[in-house]
């Protein structure tokens, strides 16, 4: 189950990426800047330095938007306290569906960039 947790994760990371890189950048090597960009206060948002517990409940409610997030939520009730999926179905199933939009949208982006580059 964490190995699954792991992948959505990545997919859901990897997608982000490519939209943001697709719509942002200009060049290659602008691609890691973005990503860096928006991914350190994703990862600040969603636990991954501090528990989440600690944040007020106006950023614990925005954090409910960020993949990270769910992961941290889902590996460790799976990890450390031995949830099933029953359990963490609510933080297993926005990554589910996060990373399936997320690498969607990251290869419709790049499709699109492809074909503009084309026409050029």
């Amino acid at each position: 189950m964490a190995i699954a947790i792991i992948l959505l994760s990545i997919a859901a990371y990897v997608g982000v990426g490519f939209i943001l890189g697709t719509q942002l950048a200009r060049r290659t090597e602008d691609v890691n800047a973005l990503v860096a960009t928006f991914g350190v206060p994703l990862l600040i948002l969603g636990g991954a330095f501090l528990p989440s517990e600690l944040f007020p409940e106006t950023l614990l409610e925005i954090a409910e938007f960020n993949p990270i997030y769910h992961m941290n939520s889902a590996l460790t009730g799976v990890s450390a306290i031995g949830d099933g999926i029953s359990e963490i179905s609510f933080h297993f199933w926005f990554l589910v569906i996060f990373a399936v939009l997320m690498v969607a949208g990251g290869w419709l982006a790049y499709r699109q960039m492809v074909w503009q580059e084309r026409r050029l």
